[in-house]
């Protein structure tokens, strides 16, 4: 894929800025034009406004937690298609919250980048052409 040719957008919601500069250079490199917001009351907004189809979501933000915005992306109507990734510390409780139709899935953290860019190719697999 060409630098003039990004791929499908994703919304990172990740508030440690290492982690987030990690997310998005392994995305970047895989043809995928990561978003990074780091204050959770700002991600639907994010979502919405890019067009992206996959949320990246932490549990631990400031501003609103990771589970409280799973919980508005499940229960809006524009959004109820955004498939949700959380890659998070806690993955019980991330494992505990996930209801809804669209894909939805738990990566632990620490996490491997190979196996994370794997997750994120076949949640994309709908919007991303052969």
């Amino acid at each position: 894929m060409s630098a003039g040719d990004a791929g499908p957008a994703v919304v990172v919601a990740e508030d440690d800025e290492d982690i987030a500069r990690v997310l998005e250079e392994a995305l970047r490199a895989d043809g995928v034009e990561p978003v990074l917001v780091s204050n959770g009351a700002l991600v639907v907004d994010a979502v919405i406004g890019t067009g992206a189809r996959l949320l990246i979501l932490d549990v631990q933000l400031p501003g609103a937690s990771g589970i409280d915005v799973y919980d508005v992306v499940r229960n809006h109507p524009a959004l109820a298609d955004v498939a949700v990734l959380f890659v998070t510390a806690n993955p019980e409780i991330a494992r505990g919250t996930l209801r809804g139709s669209a894909r939805r899935e738990v990566i632990p953290k620490p996490f491997d980048v190979e196996d994370l860019v794997k997750k994120v190719r076949e949640l994309l697999a709908d919007e991303v052409p052969a």
